[in-house]
């Protein structure tokens, strides 16, 4: 029999040698309890606990609600996943995408062709860039993931077809409780509707096997990925709170011109349903858009929107580092 706690409180743990601990409980089986501490999963066997731990242990099974149903997000699936199917599109019609506001002016600009003529790609049947399914995604999923405990989620969208796999950010989504993923086939060279439904499909794949807190989901991604992010994160405020773009600036609309964002006016990336939401660029001196970057970052807190700007001396036309993507993630809430 397994046995969950639901209070999700830091303890006191004592062995029979008297050494102590602190760390939370996540489950029993009766035999061993497995603890959170520090971040990590370890197991211990439960005949070496103290009396009142063997006593607690025993009482979560008393007090955890008894349920046929199954967890959300039951997937205990942990650790580096090179290829996660991307098997069911976040919704059946490409009506119901459309829901919102923001989507629906974003995808009529793209079917009226109201986006700038270098847009190569985003030329052609706007319902066959839309109908697009069957996809594939990288995922990470830290080690102390527990169908219990929702975990927040960063999604990434690469600027190549592959996807970025980010190996070296593992830690940072370990020390937030983040779950990462990328979904592949999202390149520049792709029409960027796209690369927003595939965007909006991944998190929803990611959802569906992984219980998610819904309050800590941030999109981001590199250069061409970066404005994806951001247009990703305009068109579908209900599912972000965040987006953080890697060395690439996001062109507000004004001017008579629609910047990277097709249909919108900037109340609607800054008012109503997007008010309390944050905008994150990160970028150096040695990236080739730094000028640009530096010109639309001004033109953003103009607006006062909830944007910040990460200048990181030396940093060129690359991802975030770690300590940066961490500095940007934990600035937006997580």
């Amino acid at each position: 029999m397994s046995t969950h706690a639901t209070a999700g409180e830091i303890r006191k743990w004592t062995n029979n040698e008297g050494k102590v601990i602190n760390a939370e409980f996540v489950s029993s089986d009766g035999s061993e309890v497995t603890l959170l501490m520090n971040g990590k999963e370890i197991k211990y066997a439960l005949n070496k606990l103290s009396a009142a731990d063997r006593e607690f242990v025993s009482k979560q099974a008393t007090d955890s609600p008894k349920t046929d149903k199954p967890t959300k997000g039951g997937n205990a699936k942990t650790g580096y996943m090179n290829h996660v199917e991307i098997r069911e599109p976040a919704y059946a019609t490409a009506k119901e995408y459309l829901e919102g506001a923001n989507a629906k002016a974003v995808y009529d600009a793209f079917a009226k062709g109201n986006f700038p003529k270098e847009w190569d790609a985003n030329k052609g049947p706007i319902e066959e860039m839309f109908s697009y399914v069957n996809g594939a995604m990288i995922v990470y999923v830290p080690a102390h993931y527990h169908p219990a405990k929702p975990m927040g989620v960063y999604l990434h969208v690469s600027a190549n077809d592959e996807g970025h796999e980010l190996i070296n950010c593992q830690p940072v989504m370990d020390r937030l409780s983040l779950i990462y993923a990328c979904p592949k086939g999202t390149s520049n060279k792709q029409p960027m509707m796209r690369r927003v439904k595939l965007a909006v499909d991944a998190l929803a794949a990611v959802k569906k096997q992984w219980n998610v807190d819904e309050k800590r989901v941030c999109v981001g991604g590199l250069s061409g990925g970066g404005h994806m992010a951001m247009l990703t994160h305009a068109m579908f405020p209900q599912w972000f709170r965040a987006s953080i773009s890697h060395a690439a600036q996001s062109y507000l609309p004004g001017n008579g011109g629609c910047g990277h964002f097709p249909g919108l006016a900037v109340r609607d990336i800054t008012g109503k349903d997007c008010k309390d939401h944050k905008w994150v660029v990160i970028s150096g001196d040695k990236d080739f858009n730094y000028k640009e970057i530096l010109k639309t970052s001004a033109e953003w807190k103009a607006e006062r929107a909830n944007y910040l700007f990460i200048d990181v001396p030396g940093m060129g036309h690359v991802n975030a580092s770690p300590e940066k993507l961490e500095e940007a993630l934990k600035w937006v809430g997580f």
